[in-house]
């Protein structure tokens, strides 16, 4: 995972793809060698801080190319503009149990801030505690039964009763996951998290 390898794929291929195919791709094979010991806490840190820093500098890069497109045009399928619902209740990114689903809750901020939400990471209760959230993604890049799923959203919907708990699923295979566990993809998250909005706003009509 390198920010050069970033720039040349984003060249041809949009920035979800990146995030499903690249990012979460190498970490789901790292996940695969943490599940057998062969990471270590240094290591780990690295990971973490690499997936941080190629998406700062990619979208530090994307605002550079943007600045020099010229006539105001804007680069292609990049950073989002803000719109309304990013004034909203942020909808917050919490890692799972897992010692990777810190990485996993980054790159589903950045792809739902792409999409104009008003998303952040999130690892402290006090935040979610008071209430200040529309959504709780819990991202999990381990496998996630349905009983963990299940028992994620009731303690989670104790805390927030008027917040939506998504599970992101995104280390799993399909065929290891029951059908009620939640996404698997950033864009059926993405989808996930766009219908629970829309309902909210229905309701609030």
């Amino acid at each position: 995972m390198k920010l050069e390898q970033a720039r040349g794929f984003l060249k041809e291929g949009p920035i979800r793809a990146y995030h499903e195919e690249i990012l979460l791709g190498a970490l789901r094979l790292a996940e695969a060698d943490a599940a057998l010991g062969r990471l270590d806490d240094v290591r780990l840190e690295n990971i973490h801080e690499t997936v941080s820093e190629i998406l700062e500098d990619v979208a530090s890069h994307e605002i550079n190319e943007e600045g020099g497109a010229g006539d105001g045009q804007v680069a292609k399928g990049k950073v989002v503009n803000i719109d309304a619902r990013e004034l909203g209740k942020p909808v917050f990114c919490v890692p799972g149990l897992g010692r990777l689903d810190d990485c996993v809750a980054l790159i589903v901020a950045d792809a739902l801030k792409r999409e104009g939400y008003n998303a952040r990471v999130s690892g402290a209760d006090t935040e979610v505690d008071a209430g200040n959230a529309e959504t709780v993604c819990v991202c999990f890049l381990e496998e996630v039964s349905e009983a963990r799923a299940a028992f994620t959203v009731r303690k989670l919907s104790r805390k927030v009763a008027t917040a939506d708990v998504i599970i992101c699923a995104l280390g799993s295979k399909a065929d290891q996951l029951g059908k009620n566990v939640g996404p698997r993809s950033l864009e059926a998250l993405i989808a996930a998290v766009a219908k629970r909005a829309m309902g909210k706003t229905r309701q609030e009509q």
